[in-house]
């Protein structure tokens, strides 16, 4: 029964109706959202444009006999409901009560219109309103950078959770930083009692949202990128997610020893505030308390690269009006798909990688990998365990440029995690692809040639497996010391291991609950480790080796041999994974002291299924409806329409090109443009020699 048509009814007596009606709007809008998914081609908006977005709320009233009923919703992202002040009760931060919203008048009847602007706020627009501007703390003055380019240092404070403002504990709070990129000082003030500001306000901004999660955002670091958006006119605003690069994980010392003496149930809580809803919250704050700096209204062009494109998202869901333009790379998230199904797609493209590398470029090194897992499994040095940890394991301890020790460690598992490094290479065609660039010619996957050309990452691993096998001397482990693997190999390993754990632990911590949502009744469930069970259900069992049987074997005599290497016989193949996270004994040595404490809690969310929503599908699909109403007339007034335009690429290992170009469709008014080179991959929008490309398909269209 649909609460916002007309509906007429008979005396209950007639046809035994019942004289209530029960609605749960926000399972109702779940239930739509999901069917939208599912079956796009009858989700279009222009079937039903009386249709707003959910309002999630229960309502039970009376049904007026043999009368016409109509419910209308009012628009949650209009300025009058924007203007709350926010949740005036105290509540959990993973838990909301839903209002329900009394219907009845004086007559017990219910009234033929019911306007629900007088209503209480939901738990969906609690959670968004009542943002604060953030606190600036300080500008430190303009330097020159190497590029001709001119940066200032911002320094902010934001509340750990947003729903408390009042909050002064230094555990409430987090510091965060950025960088504002410009090309020159700021004009004078047009007018003479205009503020002076060491920010301009006739300049656009740019906000920069980088990959991760856990990843730092140095400004220096797409140098192409300044000089492109700054010769358009814009400065350029690089800034810090909460808990990655230059804004820490807690408030000072004293936050965070207060934390490290939680239960793993509280850390958990803690973490679960680090996810993209919070990140918009944090840049939605910033760019209030610009606006008061700069004395003028600013909303924010979004360029996106990765993960930047997940945080891009929620903010279009949830805060439209702050933004003019959401530019993405290689980022569109996976809209109403659980972890599992974003593996399931992920894991072809890490398969074929691998396939590319032991069956065309280097043969030879699938029995070498044998041989490396059989010594760290087997014969390497034993290791207490990592940051308070008990068990022990085999493996070799990591050391920095300078000696100094990082607490992480080389073993049989963190070797097999190398294939992330993959991504960067191109994927080898087969005659069953579709066309690409016209100048590759498809090779066959069973040729005996081997291209031409072999891929950067490809070459440094096997020279890291070469160094490996010089350093055991091709025999059977004549000794059992820590002088067997050199001090060049262990460089090796450690230049070519890019999770970097120890110094970014949010990625191991939230990369399965990042795509953790309540968006649709599908995608509310934990997570679970999802990557570990899609390696592990592989046909090919090529990933094996992750199975729970194949815990390092801690016995000083290694009398017993686990089962996750076949006899030779078998030809099993063994291959890396990419870009998952999986459980200990895995985390342990990848993440060493920085990652140890929060094992438990890493656990915890893993098993976490109350998730606040990270998107709304009806906002997301509104934003096409509103470029037909931007002249104010109608039910679209008051909407905004926010240019959207994507970049996607045809083998990318880490953003699937089906799951991009479905959730594009999901996003109205998003114009994607795939990449029509075969080998350009995830990060073309960093290389020297593509980022004025692929930015100039997403400012000018392809």
């Amino acid at each position: 029964m649909s609460p916002w048509a007309l509906q007429s009814y008979d005396e209950p007596g007639d046809h035994d109706l019942p004289t209530t009606l029960d609605i749960d709007y926000q399972k109702l809008s779940l239930l739509l959202q999901e069917a939208a998914i599912l079956y796009p081609q009858c989700a279009k908006p222009k079937l039903c444009p009386t249709i707003q977005p959910y309002t999630p709320v229960t309502v039970t009233t009376p049904v007026v006999l043999k009368r016409s009923v109509a419910v209308s919703t009012k628009d949650p992202f209009s300025e009058g409901n924007r203007s709350g002040q926010g949740p005036t009760h105290t509540t959990d931060y993973r838990e909301y009560d839903t209002p329900a919203v009394p219907l009845r008048r004086k007559d017990n009847r219910l009234p033929l219109s019911v306007n629900m602007s007088s209503r209480q706020k939901t738990s969906t627009e609690v959670l968004w309103a009542g943002i604060k501007p953030a606190v600036l703390l300080g500008i430190k003055p303009r330097q020159a950078n190497k590029d001709g380019h001119t940066f200032r240092t911002l320094e902010f404070e934001v509340p750990l959770d947003h729903h408390h403002h009042g909050a002064s504990q230094k555990d409430a709070l987090l510091n965060i930083h950025a960088e504002l990129v410009d090309s020159f000082p700021n004009p004078k003030p047009t007018t003479p009692d205009a503020p002076i500001s060491p920010i301009s306000s006739q300049k656009p901004f740019i906000l920069y949202l980088c990959g991760g999660p856990g990843d730092g955002n140095p400004s220096g670091k797409v140098p192409e990128l300044n000089k492109f958006c700054i010769n358009r006119g814009y400065q350029v605003l690089y800034v810090h997610y909460r808990g990655t690069g230059l804004s820490p994980l807690f408030f000072d010392s004293t936050a965070k020893t207060k934390v490290l003496k939680m239960s793993d149930q509280d850390k958990a809580n803690y973490l679960a505030k680090f996810r993209q809803d919070n990140i918009v919250r944090d840049l939605e704050a910033i760019r209030l308390c610009l606006e008061k700096e700069v004395a003028t209204n600013i909303k924010w062009t979004l360029i996106c690269q990765s993960y930047g494109g997940w945080v891009a998202t929620t903010y279009l869901s949830f805060l439209p009006r702050s933004l003019e333009a959401v530019y993405i790379s290689a980022g569109m998230p996976p809209l109403g798909k659980t972890p599992r199904q974003v593996y399931e797609k992920t894991y072809v493209h890490v398969f074929r990688r691998n396939e590319d590398y032991f069956n065309e470029y280097f043969p030879e090194d699938q029995e070498h990998v044998r041989t490396i897992i059989e010594y760290l499994r087997d014969k390497a040095p034993l290791q207490k365990g990592v940051g308070g940890q008990s068990t022990p394991f085999r493996g070799y301890e990591l050391y920095g440029e300078n000696g100094e020790r990082k607490g992480c460690y080389l073993t049989y598992q963190t070797f097999m995690t190398l294939g992330r490094t993959f991504g960067s290479a191109p994927v080898i065609r087969r005659d069953s692809d579709e066309d690409g660039d016209e100048e590759e010619e498809p090779l066959s996957p069973t040729s005996s040639i081997r291209p031409p050309k072999i891929p950067l990452p490809y070459q440094k691993l096997h020279r890291l497996i070469t160094s490996f096998i010089s350093d055991l001397d091709h025999s059977i482990y004549p000794r059992n010391d820590e002088s067997t693997i050199s001090k060049e190999t262990l460089s090796l390993y450690t230049n070519l291991e890019s999770f970097a754990l120890h110094r970014r632990p949010l990625y191991a911590l939230l990369h399965e609950a990042i795509y953790c949502s309540s968006t649709c009744p599908h995608t509310s469930q934990p997570s679970n480790w999802a990557a570990i069970d899609v390696a592990l259900s592989h046909p090919s069992g090529a990933f094996s080796w992750l199975s729970s049987t194949s815990t390092t074997n801690t016995s000083s005599t290694s009398s017993t041999s686990s089962t996750i290497i076949p006899s030779e016989e078998e030809e099993e193949k063994y291959y890396f994974t990419g870009e998952a996270i999986h459980p200990t004994p895995l985390l342990s040595p990848l993440g060493g002291p920085a990652l140890a404490p929060f094992l438990g809690a890493a656990h915890i969310l893993a098993q976490k299924a109350d998730w606040p929503a990270l998107y709304d599908l009806c906002s997301l699909r509104r934003n096409h409806l509103s470029a037909k109403t931007e002249t104010g007339v109608g039910e679209g007034e008051g909407l905004v329409k926010v240019k959207v335009r994507a970049v996607a690429y045809k083998q990318d290992m880490y953003v699937d090109l089906g799951l991009s170009q479905q959730a594009a469709g999901l996003i109205g008014g998003c114009e994607l443009v795939v990449c029509p080179f075969g080998s350009w991959g995830h990060g073309s929008l960093k290389e020297v020699d593509k980022t004025g490309r692929v930015l100039g398909w997403l400012f000018d269209g392809f």
